[in-house]
């Protein structure tokens, strides 16, 4: 492995690590894998960067009187989370590589917390 594929690779570890997500979308330019951070999407294979608008900000901004969470906002997030946690407890149970099982682990256990956060909101 090249050390400029090792740098991309530990770039795209890092960004992970401090809450990225793979969009699953693939690069408009090289068809490659695309991380989102914060308001930006990178590729990991060609280094395309891309700015998205938050959604959030964009709300706020829109009607700055109306409140930033609706109960009809935290039933939403809290319906998602639940498909995301079955859909994840399927597929560790379906995946035969352990770093992948520990991966999805980990962000079941993210679901979770967030679910429970959610809720909290909500009662």
């Amino acid at each position: 492995m090249s050390s400029d594929n090792s740098a991309k690779i530990k770039n795209a570890a890092s960004l992970l690590i401090r809450g990225g997500t793979l969009t699953g979308e693939p690069c408009e330019k090289c068809g490659g894998v695309v991380i989102k951070y914060g308001d930006k999407t990178s590729c990991i294979n060609c280094g395309a960067e891309k700015i998205t608008a938050p959604v959030l900000t964009e709300k706020l901004t829109e009607n700055p009187k109306q409140p930033a969470t609706s109960s009809s906002d935290l039933a939403s997030c809290i319906e998602i989370m639940e498909q995301k946690i079955i859909r994840l407890t399927s597929e560790i149970g379906a995946e035969n590589d352990i770093m992948l099982q520990k991966q999805k682990a980990d962000l079941l256990e993210s679901c979770l917390r967030i679910l429970e956060k959610v809720k909290s909101l909500s009662a």
